[in-house]
């Protein structure tokens, strides 16, 4: 029925055409605003498309919300390059509103035009911010800054996400990336953790966390039984024996995140860590499982 009624409406603006181009012209967009009106999008499309056609022949201008006007109507028609066309009109004439540039930025998306999408967002950002839709567009920009390593801008961004944002592993992934870059160590670990709770098989975190721990654990024991081959004492024995305690703790940890590991992917790297753990756990038959695919 759409498609019939928009036929119906190009046709009697055609037929306007013997009473003179000035109503022809104005009969296009009157059709183009009912079609809208009745929700056809595509006969409001076409209807513009005639308008912006007949003025162009006649050598009239044509007010640049116009076209920002009629882009809107091709991109519920699904017409997304003649809307991108129009919208790069209006915008070729100055003509400047926020959904103009939400609206080019979604189109540059879809045609994976990074550089212009990012132009049209932070236009928005810095000539709108007192819109609603702007912790969304900087949700976007953060995507976008992340991606082509721009750190310091992410990084300035990540506070004014919305909370929700920074609790999705979408927007946490690339800040995690992001810090650990930085080497900003205590706001990875936190982070992992966040990571983790959302998606237990993120390899990423599961890595930064098992290492932490061997490192850690290892760091201790290494540090402990040289104290105690120094000053082989009873006091000595019972520091060891008490380090010993948080050593096993910290091995176990690493261990937890590294079987998951493990069982993705049975590559040698992960395998020496487990190997070492099990050492260390005085348990040759499960290191012995592990060593067997070392390179």
């Amino acid at each position: 029925m759409k498609s019939r009624s928009g036929i119906l409406i190009v046709m009697i603006a055609l037929m306007a055409g013997g009473c003179g181009a000035p109503k022809v012209t104005t009969s296009y967009r009157n059709m183009a605003q009912q079609a809208v009106a009745a929700g056809n999008f595509e006969a409001a499309t076409e209807n513009w498309r005639l308008y912006f056609e007949q003025q162009l022949l006649e050598g009239n201008e044509v007010p640049p919300a116009y076209y920002a006007e009629a882009a809107k109507m091709a991109t519920q028609a699904n017409q997304s390059q003649l809307a991108l066309n129009w919208l790069e009109q209006a915008q070729s004439l100055n003509y400047s509103d926020s959904d103009m540039y939400l609206n080019l930025a979604a189109l540059y998306e879809q045609k994976k035009n990074l550089s212009k999408e990012l132009a049209a967002l932070e236009f928005f950002q810095a000539n709108y911010s007192d819109q609603p839709e702007l912790k969304k567009v900087n949700a976007r920009l953060f995507e976008i800054y992340s991606e082509i390593n721009e750190r310091e801008k992410a990084l300035a961004l990540w506070p004014s996400l919305r909370v929700e944002d920074r609790q999705q592993e979408k927007y946490l992934d690339p800040y995690f990336s992001i810090q650990k870059k930085l080497k900003n160590e205590a706001v990875c670990d936190s982070v992992a953790e966040e990571i983790l709770a959302l998606n237990p098989k993120h390899v990423a975190a599961l890595e930064w966390l098992g290492i932490k721990y061997y490192n850690q654990a290892e760091n201790r024991y290494q540090s402990e039984m040289k104290k105690y081959e120094e000053n082989h004492t009873r006091v000595q024995h019972i520091k060891l024996t008490q380090a010993l305690k948080t050593v096993t703790a910290d091995f176990q940890k690493s261990l937890s995140y590294f079987k998951p590991l493990w069982e993705m992917d049975q590559n040698s790297r992960y395998a020496a860590y487990l190997v070492n753990i099990y050492t260390r756990f005085e348990d040759p038959k499960s290191a012995n499982l592990y060593r067997k695919y070392l390179e």
